[in-house]
């Protein structure tokens, strides 16, 4: 007679250490912990938010983020790492506890991680409306092999910037573009430019143009001048492909510039910052810049400077873009990989969190016509994407081709090799440094 009661005691202390027989039960959370590393790189949006990082908007999208996601309890840890460390803090530490999840910048390793199987794509959480929001240009840029494997968030463009007044001095009004606006222009036109303004410019310590060669700083620029008389730099194969007819025309007009007096004699021994310096104290008419040399132009040296495209034979010219944005590594664990989706995704649903982005020129087109107004020149940089070239050309080890670029700048500029020689030495050197980074590819049996 015990025996049917024992049985409904235990079915009753079963029922009440389940929390009341047949209610639901709460599913327990998975825990999921992200690890993003930054470098310290500078987001002051506006004037009173000057100290700004991008280490604040990770803080600040985490705590959103974790207040609302369902699908996991997230711990974030938000490393911060200077940029020389880059190896150090993020490549030395696959394989382990420290590995990174998500990386922002504008690595030029990116093309390395892909070949070596590092990061995962972003193309799952690449709805149609986000994907529309942001220039063709800039998306090809960010892919490989038809993925995305960089999240565009800002874009730091290059092109030209120009002394006015001394435009001006030289009669060449017509060709400074109206307000607001980049001007372009033909390689005919640029010379046409560079002999007007060599004839005004009568100062032995004045130029017209910038040049150098005397490190791997500001190569790219002049990679980019070489596209004035058609060299595209790239074969189809993505190899170098300078010792073209076009490329050893461009070659030997850098040469004939630096002859002429129009770009600095001496050249090869000039750094980048030099002539900025000349440029700064008004005594260089074009250099190159960014939306933060602009800046300084304006607010620092007080010069009339506009902007032009870097020329081209069609006169739409071309700029360059330093690309920054979100960086996602496969370590493996499937659900990491899902929730850093997330987390990134939600970021561009966020106008606050948006706002960091205004720093540079954010690569959403409608969030460039929403704050057209507040920055200066914003708008003219969106617009001019169209024009920007893939720099990178997903070129494995490009610190390595930078290390052998600019040698063969100075050769060019000392007279020891004439332009055809250069030509084929960049192409030869370039691309044994590329050779060796898809060697890294075989070797990891990918």
């Amino acid at each position: 007679m015990k025996r049917p009661l024992l049985a409904l005691g235990l079915s009753v202390l079963l029922c009440s250490a389940l929390t009341a027989c047949g209610a639901p039960q709460q599913a327990v959370k998975e825990t999921v912990t992200i690890r993003i590393k930054c470098p310290p790189m500078t987001m002051a949006y506006d004037a009173d938010h000057p100290d700004v990082e991008v280490y604040d908007l990770f803080k600040e999208a985490a705590e959103k983020f974790t207040a609302q996601y369902e699908a996991a309890e997230v711990n974030f840890m938000i490393d911060k790492f200077q940029y020389v460390d880059e190896k150090a803090q993020v490549i030395d530490k696959f394989g382990t506890d420290e590995a990174a999840d998500i990386l922002f910048g504008g690595s030029f390793n990116i093309p390395t991680y892909i070949l070596e199987g590092r990061l995962a794509a972003w193309d799952e959480v690449l709805d149609e409306p986000l994907r529309a929001d942001i220039d063709e240009a800039i998306w090809a840029q960010c892919m490989a092999d038809g993925k995305t494997y960089l999240m565009p968030y800002l874009q730091l463009q290059n092109t030209l910037m120009v002394n006015a007044d001394l435009m001006r001095a030289s009669g060449l009004e017509e060709y400074i573009p109206p307000e607001g606006t980049i001007a372009r222009w033909s390689t005919e036109e640029f010379n046409h430019i560079l002999n007007m303004l060599k004839a005004s410019m009568t100062d032995a310590h004045s130029f017209p143009m910038f040049s150098y060669g005397a490190n791997n700083q500001g190569d790219l620029h002049t990679m980019t001048l070489l596209r004035a008389y058609g060299c595209e730099i790239f074969d189809g194969d993505g190899n170098f492909a300078v010792n073209t007819p076009e490329g050893i025309r461009a070659l030997s007009w850098l040469k004939e510039l630096n002859e002429q007096g129009i770009t600095p004699k001496g050249a090869e021994n000039l750094e980048l910052m030099s002539n900025m310096e000349l440029f700064y104290h008004g005594q260089m008419a074009i250099c190159i810049g960014n939306q933060v040399n602009l800046n300084d132009c304006r607010n620092l040296y007080g010069l009339d400077v506009f902007l032009a495209n870097f020329p081209s034979q069609d006169g739409n010219g071309y700029a360059t873009s330093y690309l920054n944005g979100f960086t996602l590594f496969d370590n493996g664990d499937q659900k990491v990989l899902d929730v850093a989706r997330d987390f990134i995704r939600f970021i561009y649903s966020d106008k606050e969190l948006l706002r960091y982005s205004l720093s540079s020129t954010p690569v959403l087109k409608s969030y460039v016509e929403e704050h057209k107004d507040e920055v200066w020149m914003m708008q003219a940089y969106s617009d001019n994407s169209t024009s920007v070239v893939d720099f990178l050309n997903n070129t494995p080890n490009w610190e390595g081709v930078r290390a052998a670029f600019y040698p063969n700048i100075q050769n060019l500029y000392r007279g020891t090799k004439t332009p055809g020689e250069v030509a084929a030495a960049i192409d030869g050197s370039c691309n044994a440094a590329i050779a060796e980074g898809r060697a890294v590819k075989r070797s990891a049996g990918q």
